[in-house]
């Protein structure tokens, strides 16, 4: 069976500046000044829908959910990739969007209709169903402009569906409009199921995505984590949540980190998720302090400086990041963190600073590597170090900070004993019998 919607390789970069003064510099400089940055919307999705399908997409906010639904929609052209659509797509994003505020709401009706390639005389037939389920009365015949947002949400989702698509295509189109309306959509969005046009679907709510979708697909920083039953995908995005809120005071941005690891290595056995450790023990897609400096390197090294993938517990372990400075500073601080993925928390900690071993004065173009070498007396599992850079700022520091992470599994063959709980702590044991407890002043030695 033919795919309804087929996305090959699909990526959506865009250019990204801090404020309108950093572009302004930038174009005047004729890109000798660098103050933008590439963002990627989307990473790489590749994606089969069948006819029929009800696919539920989920996702926190900038995950990408509707640059994908504009790009299959033909709004937007991916950066990289193929998109392949079978048969007539409506869409509905926002709150009547693309409508004209001048126009009346018959005008921009007949409008969508005529650029969905329906033909004037076939619109005028179907018209009688759009007016009736839009339900505006006289206002139909009243500009754009005067309708309230639930107004327009009613029209744009009157003319989507009334006009038998094969695909539908609906960003949170549901969010504003009453009760009774909302139900008449739901009830309209299961018949095009029922007839066989394929629907996407886009929202918040948990609880419409696992009773509407037949399949659901969450999508995490651009890339596509999974796609399957919508009982389990909204499970594993419910976890994301709950274990973001957890460790938001602990380490912001940590999950993300492990999550980006796992899109990474999704289709390789050495995954740690699935019991083994990167080969390589190294990890790029680094994160920069805009303007200042980009960590570019991040390596795990064991104690003949080979890539620690695995290391036994106790073992030295080094840490090896690498820096680039863009811009001249007068100090920075690296530092790094050990997070245990079994345990869900950070085990260690430290930075230049704490250690004693300053940067000093770094100028533009210049680069420094810097090893954190320490032992590891760990229980066996997948661990991830995260590094980041500190730009002092006076008496404050720059908020922003670069990131990257690498990935090892501690594995008890070779270890010296076995550890019980998270870290094995080095501990002097005496043991002293009866006669020493008998000892003391007037006893017999």
């Amino acid at each position: 069976m033919t795919p309804s919607i087929s996305l090959r390789g699909i990526s959506k970069k865009y250019r990204i500046s801090p404020n309108r003064t950093s572009r302004l510099s930038e174009v005047l400089s004729f890109g000798k000044v660098k103050r933008s940055h590439d963002f990627w919307a989307l990473k790489d999705v590749n994606l089969d829908i069948e006819p029929g399908t009800t696919l539920g997409i989920v996702g926190r906010n900038g995950a990408g959910k509707s640059t994908l639904l504009s790009i299959i929609s033909g709004v937007l052209q991916p950066t990289t990739g193929e998109v392949q659509v079978e048969g007539r797509l409506s869409a509905i994003f926002g709150i009547g969007t693309g409508f004209n505020p001048l126009f009346t709401g018959r005008e921009n009706a007949m409008l969508s209709g005529l650029i969905l390639g329906i033909e004037y005389e076939e619109m005028l037939e179907r018209f009688d169903d759009i007016e009736a389920f839009a339900d505006l009365g006289e206002f139909m015949d009243q500009p754009i402009k005067t309708y309230s947002s639930g107004m327009r949400g009613r029209l744009g989702f009157a003319v989507a569906i009334n006009v038998q698509p094969d695909v539908l295509v609906i960003d949170e189109a549901l969010s504003a409009g009453d009760a009774g309306f909302k139900k008449k959509a739901i009830q309209r969005m299961y018949d095009l199921r029922e007839s066989g046009s394929t629907v996407l679907f886009v929202s918040h709510s948990m609880g419409m995505v696992r009773r509407f979708c037949t399949e659901a697909m969450l999508l995490h920083r651009g890339k596509l984590l999974s796609k399957g039953d919508p009982e389990e995908v909204v499970e594993r995005y419910e976890e994301i949540i709950a274990k973001s809120q957890e460790m938001q005071d602990a380490e912001t941005g940590a999950l993300d980190e492990i999550l980006d690891y796992e899109l990474e290595h999704e289709d390789e056995e050495d995954t740690p998720t699935r019991g083994e450790a990167p080969a390589s023990g190294m990890v790029g897609d680094a994160r920069s302090v805009p303007g200042k400096a980009e960590i570019f390197g991040l390596e795990l090294l064991d104690e003949d400086g080979q890539a620690a993938g695995k290391l036994p517990s106790g073992e030295r372990l080094t840490v090896r990041a690498c820096v680039r400075y863009e811009e001249a500073v007068e100090d920075s601080v690296l530092g790094i963190a050990l997070h245990s993925e079994r345990a869900g928390l950070a085990v260690f900690s430290t930075d230049t600073a704490l250690e004693g071993a300053g940067l000093g004065r770094k100028e533009a173009g210049e680069q420094t590597t810097v090893d954190f070498s320490f032992q590891v007396p760990l229980e066996p599992g997948a661990y991830n170090v995260l590094a980041s850079l500190t730009i002092p700022q006076g008496e404050n520091q720059d908020v922003a900070h670069a990131q990257d992470t690498a990935t090892f599994e501690i594995i008890q063959e070779g270890a010296p004993g076995p550890v019980s709980g998270l870290v094995r702590l080095p501990a002097n044991v005496e043991i002293h019998g009866l006669e020493a407890r008998q000892e003391g002043p007037g006893r017999p030695a």
